[in-house]
Order: C-alpha cells, then sequence, then structure tokens
C-alpha cells in the first residue's frame, strides 16, 4: 500500500466520524428548535393556578393575585428557552404589585412552569385598600397579618401616604414588644410640619418625627434607635402611657403633654 493511499484512508477514518457527529449535532439543534413549538414544551399564560401562599393572605386574595398575573402575561414562553422564560418571569413581576419580586421559575413537563415569587407584605391599611412598605396600594384584604397593619385615615397625598408606610415599616418590628407593655398603635397619620404621628388605642399621639424627603430640618431628629430609648424613658414614669395625651420622640429628650383631668 503507498503512503498517499495509506494518509487518505488515516484521513477517512477521522473525517467521517466528525462527519456523523455533526450531523447529529444540527440534527438535534434542529429537533430542539421544533420541540420549543411543542404544546408539551411551551406554558400557555392563560392557565394559572395557585401552588402555595403566604398563611397570612386569604385563598380569595391570592386568587385575585394570580388572576392578575394570567391577565396580564400574554405571550407564552418555551420550556427549552432560557431566554424566554427570564422574559416570563420579568412579566410576571410586573403583573401584580403584590408581587415584589419574581424568585425563581422551575420548568415542568408537560406545559407547565413553576415560579416562585417575593410577595410584598402590607403595613397599612387606608379604608380596604392595602398598603405596602413603599407607599405602593397593593388591592383589597383582608389579611390576618399578627400586628395587623396599621390604620391611615384622613385627606392623603401621594406623599403623606409614602411618608406614613415608611413610619409604619419602621416600627414594625418593635409593636409587639410595645404591646406587651401596654402601648397598641393602632393609627399613622400625616402630622404638621411634614412630620408623622402614631396614635395608640387609647388615642394617645406619639409624635414621630420629620420626613427626610420632606423637611429641610429632618436631619436634626433623633434616629430610630433614639426615639425607641425615649419612649421606653417615657414608659417607666407612665406605664402604658396612662394619663398621656401627647409624646414627642424624635428631640433628644421626650416632651410629655399630659390629658386634661
Amino acid at each position: 500500500m503507498s503512503e498517499s493511499a495509506g494518509n487518505n484512508r488515516l484521513v477517512w477514518a477521522v473525517a467521517v466520524p466528525a462527519v456523523l457527529v455533526a450531523g447529529l449535532l444540527v440534527i438535534s439543534m434542529r429537533a430542539r428548535r421544533e420541540l420549543q413549538h411543542e404544546p408539551a414544551f411551551s406554558v400557555d399564560p392563560a392557565q394559572v393556578s395557585l401552588v402555595g401562599r403566604p398563611a397570612w393572605m386569604p385563598e380569595a386574595v391570592a386568587g385575585a393575585l394570580a388572576a392578575d398575573v394570567s391577565a396580564h402575561v400574554a405571550a407564552g414562553a418555551s420550556l427549552l428557552s432560557e431566554d424566554e422564560l427570564v422574559s416570563l418571569a420579568r412579566t410576571v413581576a410586573e403583573a401584580s404589585p403584590w408581587i415584589e419580586s419574581v424568585e425563581r421559575v422551575e420548568p415542568r413537563w408537560p406545559a407547565q412552569a413553576e415560579i416562585h415569587i417575593h410577595v410584598r407584605q402590607p403595613v397599612l391599611a387606608v379604608g380596604d385598600v392595602l398598603v405596602a412598605a413603599n407607599g405602593r396600594p397593593l388591592g383589597l384584604g383582608p389579611v390576618t397579618l399578627d400586628p395587623a397593619p396599621l390604620r391611615c385615615t384622613g385627606k392623603l397625598t401621594g406623599e403623606d401616604l409614602a411618608e406614613c408606610a415608611a413610619a409604619a415599616a419602621a416600627i414594625l418590628p418593635y409593636r409587639k414588644d410595645l404591646l406587651a407593655q401596654g402601648v397598641r398603635i393602632a393609627e399613622v397619620a400625616a402630622g404638621a410640619g411634614d412630620s408623622v404621628s402614631f396614635i395608640t388605642d387609647g388615642a394617645v399621639e406619639l409624635a414621630w418625627g420629620r420626613s427626610p424627603r420632606r423637611s429641610p430640618l429632618a436631619y436634626l431628629d433623633v434616629p430610630l434607635e433614639g426615639r425607641l430609648a425615649n419612649l421606653q424613658q417615657v414608659l417607666k414614669d407612665h406605664p402604658g402611657l396612662q394619663g398621656l395625651q401627647r409624646v414627642q420622640l424624635w428631640t433628644d429628650r421626650p416632651v410629655v403633654v399630659l390629658r386634661d383631668g
């Protein structure tokens, strides 16, 4: 056998498997593209079912959230397309104010995707409408949170609502401890001078302070820890805030106004 013939056989020995592999890859890629359009590999956004919900969110509220997603998400997605699944997650996140973020999307064959979302927790109740910590209205309740969202009444601008929501979110981690000391905060309201106040169920006003977004003098107010320390100091002298009408918390020392009579 000549050297040339031997080289030709060596080339074929290498080239033929390579051609076959390339052919299989092309076939595989073509099949994948075609499968993306098969019903078993496509998610229909009109078919949304609720798998789980937070314990504080009733089924009716969660069902309304699912209906919002179904109505908002117009385009389907292929389980085999990462780009389409990312787009689906982005669209779902924009479907309802209740949805703070989409944590992940998990494809489930056939024609299903399990979408894990992070739900905003309401901190305010304006009438029947619940409001998140960022001041965004979420929708109708009720919810079974403990402590319950604070009531917020009166004529409110959008800025007032945002300030009241921010204050409600700031005091939320401390409300159970305050309740154990006889202080049940029930309402939050926009006060004078770009300030915010809490109102207890005993009608005691807790002047919380001025908003850094609305008052150029807000930097003079003591921080959160100082306001809570002021409240604790008042509670030592007036357990449960008995006999008080108003407590100013945002100054270096608390200012107490006694109730008439």
